[in-house]
């Protein structure tokens, strides 16, 4: 017995059914993709802010790693809510001070695991963003 063909109409319908499926996909991937980017724009100005209370450093770049981190979280705000990023910058405040074990002598730890990433957000946001946009969750 032959096999039917299936209808145009109902090829139609597959084929809106996988659409809409892969744009829910999409949807979800994006909003995730947003949530972790706001979350590291947060997570980098609670860096610049505790950068500017580092001992040593001029008024000029205390002003200046201020600004930084104003601008991030600001940034997340802007994305997600400004409770919700001002939330995020206190938790990655309290977790970079516990790296640190509350002492600058061990600043060298956390600056390795910040810097480069912080100022790559800082200097290039579009393409922390697209990483976030291109990563597979």
């Amino acid at each position: 017995m032959a096999r039917a063909e299936p209808s145009i109409r109902a090829r139609a319908l597959v084929a809106a059914a996988l659409a809409a499926l892969s744009l829910a996909a999409s949807a979800y991937d994006s909003e995730r993709a947003r949530a972790y980017f706001a979350q590291e724009l947060a997570e980098c100005g609670a860096w610049y802010t505790l950068v500017a209370e580092a001992p040593g450093v001029g008024e000029i770049d205390q002003i200046k790693f201020r600004a930084a981190g104003i601008a991030l979280v600001s940034t997340a705000a802007d994305i997600t809510s400004e409770s919700w990023a001002l939330a995020q910058m206190e938790v990655a405040t309290t977790t970079i001070r516990r790296e640190m074990r509350n002492s600058w002598r061990n600043y060298p730890v956390v600056e390795k695991k910040y810097k480069q990433r912080c100022w790559a957000v800082a200097t290039d946001p579009v393409a922390r963003r697209k990483y976030w946009l291109d990563k597979n969750f």
